[in-house]
């Protein structure tokens, strides 16, 4: 039955390495073959009219204008303003795909890495053990 549990234990910690290994993927291929541009940052609005949200404006090479939301809600210590320019990654081919500098989540992304390889070496033990 250990074993079992080991198995499972360490099939969840590769989960949650893959996830922070995408999370990281992602930022690197869009800081390496992504776009740049400066956007100004907007708040979003819900149904009704009250701001709950930012979103994040700029323009891509082409001229059209992308809105995207995201960041956290006006008023917490750590948001953006609206109308604060901040630098952004964009991939031309998705121009959806979005990463604003400084809000990159890499410290999600390695704790997800971190927490999956430690899930998986508890669920090595546990099945050596269970043995």
């Amino acid at each position: 039955m250990l074993i079992l549990q080991g198995v499972l234990l360490a099939l969840v910690g590769a989960l949650a390495g893959l996830a922070g290994l995408t999370g990281l993927a992602r930022i690197r291929r869009l800081r390496r073959d992504g776009l740049t541009a400066w956007a100004t940052i907007v708040p979003a609005l819900r149904g009704d009219d009250e701001p709950e949200r930012i979103a994040v404006q700029f323009a891509l090479a082409d001229g059209r204008v992308i809105e995207r939301p995201g960041g956290r809600r006006p008023g917490r210590t750590s948001a953006l303003a609206p109308g604060q320019r901040v630098l952004v990654w964009y991939d031309p081919a998705n121009p959806d795909d979005v990463l604003t500098y400084g809000r990159a989540g890499r410290r999600s992304d390695w704790t997800f890495l971190a927490a999956g390889l430690l899930l998986i070496v508890a669920g090595a033990v546990i099945a050596v053990i269970g043995s």
